[in-house]
Order: structure tokens, then C-alpha cells, then sequence
């Protein structure tokens, strides 16, 4: 499978230590080195989780930033971080092989079965007790055709999206206003919406989530997709949903905070407004689509593996993912989305704390990791701006792309991800 290649997992883990080790010395937040001292195991075995993701891995580009998002992470969610970050590592061991693949393609039903396992025989697998012999003795004697997995691949012969129940009541979506979003007793969010109820109830047509970068507003979408690709959208009947960030100007979407990743308040907005639009209009439920620039761009990423349930393809306009991304579940790890990513020039597109060239490396790294994908990516002579020619070409790559989650025999049969680079009729 591919992923990382490093000479050995010693070499891996001398390279992460000589960085934390090398931030360490320059840290001025003596409660953060604290921290990070406490955690340490488990961060260097986060940031290899995160290497196992990569094409190729260069811990060197980790930040402090970086560091105190693992800390925090895996302070809130300890046990289940703990046991996820440790399967990741005794797997790597096994991840080349049919068997280690399949028992990769079913993570969350393989930690189901082994939790069970664990309460069965009143053994603490979620404290500080779990180690790696014990999880490694239980992946050797795992049966990758237990019950709960034949359970699964019967779900899977429809290999559709599928879409979640709506949270709140819904009302009719209004053209081109903030429309509220209520998702809960307590949470509710401004989306500006574009739409034509009349086509919309007429003609099965996509939805478009965007998702606005750090200190704007939904109005960036303008600058982003423009006009024209708004109007084609809801031409053919589609609805183009832009949020308004719950979370601090610099820090828009929760999963940009370490302090706010575990919340799914975006996650829970983006459920209501595609279960409302298919309860109202009736959308084309295998065109659910997520795009956004710089922070949104993040986001959208974000999206393609925590909505990977109906999520069919994403764009990422100097987006990227953040390297605690590999501590986050996908919610379908059957579903290979298309993805087109652009980035300017490194050193220019860039903003405090991010990288953008090096973000958006980082997800087709994972992309490339998880296979079968279909990307595009755009390495453009540009600082953090977003040009008028780029406007059009991600929605162009992405608009006919179907939903679709594969079988389980055509993800234990391993296929590369198809990356396409700088073409001139995708990128100018």
C-alpha cells in the first residue's frame, strides 16, 4: 500500500524526537513544554500516525503550533486516542500485506470488536494498561470475517451516500439571505443561501457547501467561485449553502482549533442543511460537494473524511489538512472522493502558524495513501490570494462526480490514487 517510506520505523521515530526535542529548546510556554513532556510517547506516536499518512514524511515541517494541537487532542480524548494511535502503529508492521489492508479498511469495526473483546474478559484496554503486545496478540487471532464485518459488507453492496436524519425542523431554504440553521436546543447558525426553490423542487440538482477562510465572511465566496459558477449551480437547480464561522474570526471552523476539534458543531450544521435540502427539494443526493479557501479549504477537507458518508468530491483552495487530522476516524473509509487542491508558491501562500503548500502536500499524501482517488492538484505561481482563472476550474473538475463507497473486495484489492499534476486544462 502506498505510504510512508522511511528506512525504518527507529529512523521515523529518531527524526520526530530530534523535532520535538529541537521545538523544546526554543519554547517559551514552560506549561505547554510541561505538557508536552507528559505526553510524550504518545505524541511522537500521533505524529508517526500522521507520517503513515504521507507520501513522505517530514516531521521537520511540524510546528509548536502543531505540537500543542496533539497535546491538547489527546488530553481531551485520551483512551480513544491512545488506543486509535497505537493501532496505527502496530499495524504499520502488517499494512502491506491483503490481511494488514482489510483489517485497515475496517478500522472502526476491528477497535469495535476488540473493545467488546476487552470487556468480555474484564480487561482494561482503554486505561494507561493497553499496550501494543496486547493489541498486536488480538490483531494476530482477529477473524477479518467476523459477524460484525459480513454485517457491514451487506451494507455495502448499496454503495450510495447516506444521509443523515435532520436534527431540527426544517423551512423552506430563502434566496440569497441569511437563513438560520437551527441543529439543536441550543445551536443555530446564519447560512447564506442561493437557490431557486422553483427549480430546485423541479430538477435534482447538487449541493454546494463553501466555507469561508480565516477573518471573512460567506461574501468571500464571490472572490473565490464568482458569479457564474453560483448561477450555473442553481440553474440546474442546485443550492450553493455558505456557514457563517461559529468559532473566532482567525480560527473559523472548529477543526482549525486543537482546543475545538472534538466538537462536530460544523459537522452537526453541514447534517441539517443536506437532510433539510433533501427533505425539501429533493436533492441529487450523490452530488453533495464541499469547497472553501484557505481556512475553508481546510475545512472542506476536513469534510471529505468527517462527512464521508455523502460527501462525492471536495475542492481545497489553499486548504490542505492539519497534521492532527490523522487522530480524527473517517466516517466511511469506503468512500474515495475526487479532489482538486491548489496552493501558490511556498513561503508566499502562507499565513501565521500554516503552511499552505505544505497542507495541501499533506492531503494528497493521504489521499495518495488511502488510494483509488481521483486528484488534481495545481501548484500555482501566487501568494495567499485566490486568482479569477482558479475560480472556475475546481468546480469544473469536481461537478460530475457521483457518490460512491467501494466494495470491500475492491478496497482489499489496493489501486493507486490517479494524481494528475499542473494540467493545463485544469490549471492555468
Amino acid at each position: 500500500m502506498a505510504g510512508v517510506c522511511l528506512a525504518s520505523s527507529v529512523f521515523a521515530q529518531e527524526k520526530i524526537q530530534f523535532r520535538i526535542d529541537q521545538l523544546l529548546g526554543n519554547m517559551e510556554d514552560r506549561q505547554l513544554a510541561k505538557q508536552l513532556g507528559q505526553y510524550r510517547q504518545q505524541v511522537i506516536t500521533g505524529i508517526e500516525a500522521w507520517c503513515m499518512e504521507q507520501s513522505e514524511c517530514n516531521p521537520e515541517l511540524l510546528s509548536v503550533h502543531d505540537l500543542a494541537a496533539f497535546v491538547t487532542i489527546i488530553n481531551k480524548n485520551d483512551a480513544d486516542i491512545r488506543l486509535k494511535m497505537l493501532f496505527d502503529r502496530v499495524l504499520k508492521k502488517f499494512r502491506d500485506t491483503e490481511w494488514g489492508r482489510k483489517i485497515l479498511n475496517h478500522r472502526e469495526v476491528f477497535l469495535e470488536d476488540f473493545n467488546q473483546w476487552c470487556v468480555t474478559r474484564s480487561l482494561e484496554c482503554s486505561s494507561g494498561r493497553l499496550s501494543e503486545e496486547l493489541l498486536a496478540n488480538y490483531m494476530h487471532q482477529w477473524n477479518p470475517d467476523s459477524q460484525a464485518l459480513q454485517a457491514i459488507n451487506s451494507q455495502n453492496n448499496d454503495t450510495g451516500p447516506i444521509l443523515p436524519e435532520p436534527y431540527w425542523s426544517c423551512y423552506d431554504f430563502i434566496n440569497d439571505k441569511d437563513n438560520t440553521v437551527r441543529y439543536g436546543w441550543l445551536y443555530w447558525r446564519d447560512v447564506r443561501i442561493f437557490i431557486d426553490p422553483e427549480k430546485a423542487k423541479a430538477k435534482k440538482g447538487p449541493l454546494v457547501y463553501y466555507w469561508h477562510g480565516s477573518n471573512e465572511d460567506w461574501s468571500q465566496i464571490y472572490r473565490v467561485l464568482g458569479h457564474s459558477v453560483i448561477d450555473e449551480i442553481v440553474s440546474e437547480g442546485g443550492i450553493v449553502v455558505a456557514p457563517h464561522a461559529g468559532a473566532p474570526a482567525a480560527l473559523p471552523w472548529y477543526i482549525m482549533n486543537p482546543a475545538t476539534t472534538g466538537l462536530e458543531n460544523d459537522y452537526y450544521l453541514a447534517d441539517q442543511i443536506a437532510a433539510c435540502a433533501e427533505q425539501l427539494y429533493d436533492i441529487d443526493e450523490e452530488r453533495i460537494y464541499s469547497m472553501g479557501f484557505s481556512a475553508g479549504g481546510i475545512q472542506s477537507a476536513a469534510m471529505g473524511r468527517l462527512r464521508s458518508n455523502y460527501i462525492a468530491a471536495i475542492a481545497s483552495y489553499s486548504g490542505g489538512q492539519l497534521p492532527w487530522f490523522s487522530l480524527l476516524f473517517s466516517q466511511a473509509p469506503d468512500n474515495y472522493y475526487r479532489a482538486y487542491i491548489t496552493y501558490g508558491t511556498r513561503g508566499e501562500d502562507k499565513v501565521p502558524l500554516v503552511e499552505f503548500a505544505d497542507t495541501s502536500e499533506s492531503l494528497l499524501g493521504y489521499l495518495e495513501w488511502r488510494g483509488f482517488h481521483e486528484v488534481m492538484v495545481c501548484q500555482q505561481n501566487r501568494g495567499h490570494t485566490m486568482p479569477y482563472r482558479s475560480m472556475r476550474q475546481g468546480w469544473e473538475f469536481i461537478k460530475n462526480t457521483r457518490y460512491q463507497r467501494l466494495t470491500s473486495e475492491q478496497t482489499a484489492e489496493f489501486k493507486k490514487a490517479w494524481v494528475r499534476r499542473n494540467e493545463k486544462s485544469w490549471c492555468y
